[in-house]
């Protein structure tokens, strides 16, 4: 959510005019991410987000505008995209695909409590169970054949060491088999950045535009690589079993996705490490923008690969 597409304050109450909205008190860019450009706006009606799409095309905003339309009828906390006078939710801003959001209470943690691990946990099952009622098919742009890519796209840029790593890393990774396991509609990126909080109850569930299909571990997987982590970047074992089990008391894991886990787990770094990587090496300009470290995933794999 970093700031790529600078807008005016006639721009933004033009585009919120077709909503109906007339008065805009205020906005400011919103830096936390790196994909898309957010507005948060303070509106006499109330506030709200308004996302400019960098690089998807309007019908790849579409598919996940009407997954967001979807989920939002299951729970309170899926930002539902909202609908212009026309009864449109995807407009077109500074020449790129748009859409407003309603924003939804509390805040992100950068540290989360056990009762917050529990409650994201559950959430998290709760969509995995709700995937056979959704309509959403986009398979995963980061499966392991795309990771193979990224690495022969990055190869030239890092060292000897770093090479050989990620090399041996993806060796191993092929060598898995994974398609017995249960699949549907994941995240794919549920960091703590991207949930809401009042308390201890999740208040909104954010950013869907990597969700696709693909395994239900590997989503657990991507969750436990955040939200067990310590402050001092160590992964919190302890941690991983009070939310484990959380997950599991709304759906149980079969025998074959707990044996996997371990794997999922280097997987999951694996995935981020590259693509934070991609993001160093081609980044794009911005008012804006966040460079992730992609040291801390590089680190987190050589953890699990320590337990496996």
């Amino acid at each position: 959510m970093s700031v790529y597409t600078s807008l005016s304050q006639a721009q933004i109450e033009q585009f919120i005019g077709s909503y109906g909205f007339t008065s805009l008190k205020q906005f400011s860019g919103i830096s936390a991410g790196i994909e898309n450009t957010n507005y948060l706006l303070n509106t006499a009606q109330g506030d709200f987000v308004l996302t400019v799409y960098e690089h998807f095309k309007a019908h790849e905003v579409s598919d996940y505008l009407r997954l967001m339309q979807q989920l939002s009828e299951t729970a309170d906390y899926y930002p539902c995209p909202l609908s212009d006078s026309k009864q449109q939710t995807l407009r077109v801003l500074s020449n790129k695909p748009a859409a407003l959001f309603k924003c939804l209470p509390g805040e992100s943690v950068a540290i989360a409590t056990l009762k917050q691990c529990q409650s994201i946990a559950a959430a998290l099952a709760r969509l995995h169970l709700s995937s056979p009622a959704i309509q959403f098919t986009k398979k995963n742009p980061r499966s392991l054949i795309d990771l193979q890519a990224s690495a022969q796209q990055i190869a030239q840029h890092l060292s000897a060491q770093d090479l050989a790593l990620l090399t041996d890393e993806l060796a191993y990774q092929s060598n898995q088999e994974t398609d017995h396991l249960a699949q549907g509609l994941i995240h794919a990126d549920l960091f703590k950045d991207n949930v809401l909080f009042i308390g201890d109850t999740v208040t909104g569930l954010l950013d869907f535009y990597a969700a696709c299909c693909d395994c239900f571990i590997l989503d657990v997987a991507v969750a436990l690589n955040d939200w067990c982590i310590d402050e001092q970047g160590s992964f919190e074992q302890a941690k991983q079993q009070i939310f484990l089990q959380a997950y599991q008391s709304v759906r149980r894991f079969s025998v074959e996705e707990e044996q996997v886990l371990p794997v999922f787990l280097r997987r999951a770094s694996l995935r981020f490490w590259l693509s934070r990587l991609e993001h160093r090496f081609n980044s794009r300009a911005g008012e804006i923008t966040q460079d992730k470290d992609p040291d801390e995933f590089k680190l987190l794999l050589l953890r699990h690969r320590e337990t496996v």
